[in-house]
Order: C-alpha cells, then structure tokens, then sequence
C-alpha cells in the first residue's frame, strides 16, 4: 500500500497533464490527427470516455470535469491504457462549449450529470436550451448530442428541449455500452433504477 507521501508524489505527475480551456487551440490542433472529434461533458473518474476512446482509436476525445481529483483519476486511467486520444480539460461545460470553433465536434456526450431534483435548483441543470444553442453552434451537420440519465424528469426535460429545438431532431439509438461501465450506471442497475437514453441529431 502506498504511503500518504507517495500518493502526493504521484498526483503530481499527473498535474501537468491536466489542462485548462486556455490550451484549447493548442488541443484543437493535435485533434487534427484524428478522424472525429468528440467530447464528454462532466467525465467524472473517466470510465466512459477510456474505454471509448480504447475503443475508438481514431476519434479524439476531450473530456471536461470541474474537480481536480477526478480528473487526476482520469489521467490516471488514461496513462495505465497508454491512449494517446484522450485529453483531460479541468474547467466549466459552458466555458468550453462557448469557445469551441463553429461545426468542430461530431458527437457530444452528456451522461448522468447531477440532476438537480428539486425545483428550485433545476436552473442549474447543464441541459436548458441557452446551452442546446451553444451545442448547436459547434456541433457539425449531422452531428449528435447523447444523454442518459436515471432521473425521469430530467429526461423528460432533454426530450422536449430537443424535440422544440429547430436544429436537432430525436432519433432511435441504442447507447454506447461503455456508459453502462460508469459507477452511476452500475449503482443504478444494482437498485434496479432504469437508465434513460435520448440522442439527436443536428440537422
């Protein structure tokens, strides 16, 4: 077992690698070795996005998550897989997607964000239709928007901002499996809660 030094010394390996929306462009541009661009809003300890991008050698992935110590977690699995198509972004989902280029993303993954149950606090849910028009705006023709999510009415929420946006139009598909890999998702399958998931495309 490690000793509470050692984990220190070890975090700070991974420190460097982590990166702000400040190195977007310099991301942005080592992106351009890759077929397909995509990025997962609030990645937590990154069980999606290592193994998709395990999966997925020739797409780059840009994960975003605003706690430090997941994101080390991430990098963490990143560098134990050797993936090379993977970068971490610790920041806020509305500041990266407001500075993403125009038509630059094919997929965006948004899976199992705080749902914010209670009325008063569903102003804060990432998925309202300020940020759909920021989606939008970087997503390519063509490109999709996935969300899963165990909370019924958060579902029921993507579903109508999607259905009543102008530039997205529901469509049936089955999820990634990798979703079903995330603590959340086991949780929920342990307890039997069902997982919803809605895609659109942009059309």
């Amino acid at each position: 077992m490690l000793t509470m030094r050692e984990k220190k010394k070890n975090e700070r390996k991974y420190l460097k690698d982590i990166k702000s929306i400040s190195h977007l462009n310099e991301i942005l541009t080592e992106s351009q070795t890759k077929e397909r661009l995509e990025i997962e809003i609030g990645c937590g300890n990154g069980h999606f996005i290592t193994h998709y991008g395990e999966k997925n050698p020739s797409t780059y992935l840009i994960g975003i998550e605003i706690k430090k110590s997941r994101c080390l977690k991430i990098l963490k699995k990143v560098k134990n897989k050797n993936l090379y198509n993977i970068e971490v972004i610790q920041g806020k989902a509305e500041d990266l997607i407001e500075k993403l280029p125009f038509s630059s993303i094919d997929v965006v993954h948004i899976y199992f964000p705080d749902p914010w149950p209670k009325a008063r606090h569903r102003k804060r849910r990432f998925f309202r239709k300020p940020y759909l028009d920021l989606l939008s705006n970087c997503l390519k023709s063509g490109g999709r928007v996935n969300f899963a999510t165990d909370y019924f009415d958060y579902a029921l929420q993507a579903k109508i901002l999607l259905s009543l946006h102008s530039d997205f139009s529901l469509i049936k598909s089955a999820p990634p499996e990798e979703i079903f890999l995330s603590v959340y998702a086991n949780k929920f399958k342990r307890l039997d809660r069902p997982v919803r998931f809605i895609s659109a495309i942009k059309v």
